[in-house]
C-alpha cells in the first residue's frame, strides 16, 4: 500500500521525471491502465519496438514516436496533461540528442502537467535533469506481516 500511495505522491508533485525501480513491471503497468480507466488521467506507454500509445487505446500507436529522441518531442510538444511510461531508456540518455531533447522537456512551462516516467536502475540521469527528478521503488508484491 505505501509503494501506491508514495506512486500517487510522485505523480501529484512538481517533479517532471520519475525513475521507478519496479520489481514488477507488468504490475505497474496495470495499475496505471486501472488508474487511467478509472479517473480519466492520460497515460501513455511506449517502447522502441511499437511508439507511443495511450494505455486503455493499445491499438493505435501515435506515429513518429519509435525513436527516443521522437518520443521526447512528442512530449514536449504535446499540449495536453499526459504521464508517460517510457521503457528502454537506460542508455538513450547518454545520447547527446536525447539529452537535448530531454533539457527542452524541462525547461517547458506551459503550465500543462506531463510526467515521464523511467522504468529500470540502470537509467542514468543527466546532471542538469537531476533537480527535476525523483527515484523510487515500486513493489506491488503485498507484504507479510513478521510474528515475533
Amino acid at each position: 500500500m505505501e509503494e501506491r500511495q508514495n506512486l500517487e505522491q510522485v505523480i501529484d508533485s512538481e517533479y517532471r521525471i520519475a525513475v521507478v525501480d519496479a520489481l514488477e513491471p507488468d504490475q505497474l503497468l496495470a495499475h496505471f491502465k486501472r488508474l487511467t480507466l478509472t479517473t480519466g488521467r492520460a497515460v501513455y506507454d511506449w517502447s522502441p519496438d511499437h511508439g507511443l500509445y495511450r494505455l486503455g487505446i493499445e491499438h493505435i500507436f501515435i506515429p513518429r514516436t519509435r525513436t527516443h529522441s521522437d518520443v521526447l518531442a512528442y512530449i514536449t510538444s504535446s499540449r495536453h496533461y499526459g504521464i508517460y511510461l517510457l521503457r528502454g531508456f537506460g542508455d538513450a540518455l547518454e545520447r547527446p540528442a536525447v539529452a537535448r531533447m530531454l533539457s527542452k522537456f524541462i525547461e517547458k512551462s506551459d503550465g500543462v502537467r506531463r510526467l515521464i516516467m523511467l522504468f529500470g536502475d540502470d537509467v542514468k540521469i543527466p546532471a542538469d535533469a537531476l533537480a527535476h527528478t525523483v527515484r523510487f521503488r515500486y513493489d506491488s508484491a503485498p507484504r507479510q506481516s513478521v510474528s515475533v
